[in-house]
């Protein structure tokens, strides 16, 4: 039987601020009418990572944090996991819990509307705890407490993110993006990963290891500025990304970005 979960911590206090803009950008990027029809697609290069990563997750206990609309969440399903799929957008994971139960296995699945930073579930009842994009919307220093809390003892936590270590990245999303035609792709609240994050998840872990899958950087100017319009360009810059990850290994830790692994 599939379960719906609603966050107790919605009816006990409310969301703040960052938190309300964060749903109402997410629930304003749902469609239930398309995304709740979509069959699952094949796993994304990042994906893949994170399902190599996991390894054999059969019987395991897996948190999608930041499930969306379920793509995740039906690998991990299809993988043999049982699965709790959280969003803080309720239509996200309606979409999701829509998808579960027409394409995946919906007796392994439960699902959540929570922000990841406080969600209401049981201590150690989590195997993993995997997410993509999700941790830069939130408030890391809570959001690296919680998750630890989630872990059993020898559990792991995979994250696909934005990285902030890259200073010339920085500088150009403080002073270029939102102006001069550059797009802003989120809220403003958002952030890539800085030092200083990645300090509040080495205070709570047992040990946290960084991987740099690609160089993105060049990619990402054409993400913002052409909008992916010239394919011939947008090649060029793919291959000066790939091309600096392959030959300059000191530079990967400046990729946009980052696969971050925790162990409790």
């Amino acid at each position: 039987m599939l379960v719906t979960l609603i966050c107790r911590f919605m009816a006990s206090a409310p969301l703040d601020a960052v938190q309300q803009r964060e749903r109402e950008f997410h629930n304003a990027l749902s469609d239930d009418r398309i995304a709740a029809d979509q069959p699952p697609r094949d796993p994304d290069e990042y994906e893949r990572f994170i399902l190599a990563k996991l390894g054999n997750v059969m019987g395991c206990h897996v948190l999608d944090m930041g499930c969306g609309t379920g793509d995740l969440t039906l690998q991990l399903l299809s993988a043999g996991a049982t699965v709790t799929a959280l969003d803080l957008s309720e239509r996200m994971v309606r979409i999701a819990e829509s998808r579960v139960k027409r394409f995946g296995d919906p007796a392994a699945a439960s699902f959540l509307v929570a922000p990841i930073e406080e969600t209401g579930l049981e201590t150690g009842s989590f195997d993993f705890v995997v997410g993509k994009w999700i941790l830069h919307h939130a408030n890391v220093a809570r959001s690296a407490i919680e998750i630890s809390r989630l872990l059993r003892k020898g559990g792991r936590a995979i994250f696909v993110e934005n990285s902030g270590l890259n200073p010339a990245l920085l500088l150009a999303r403080k002073v270029l993006v939102g102006r001069f035609g550059i797009a802003r792709w989120g809220t403003e609240d958002e952030h890539p990963l800085v030092a200083e994050d990645y300090r509040y998840f080495a205070a709570h872990f047992r040990w946290t290891k960084l991987v740099f899958p690609n160089f993105y950087f060049f990619q990402l100017a054409d993400r913002q500025i052409f909008r992916f319009r010239h394919q011939r360009l947008s090649r060029y810059l793919r291959g000066a990304d790939d091309m600096i990850w392959t030959r300059f290994v000191f530079l990967r830790r400046f990729s946009y970005h980052v696969i971050l692994e925790l162990g409790t």
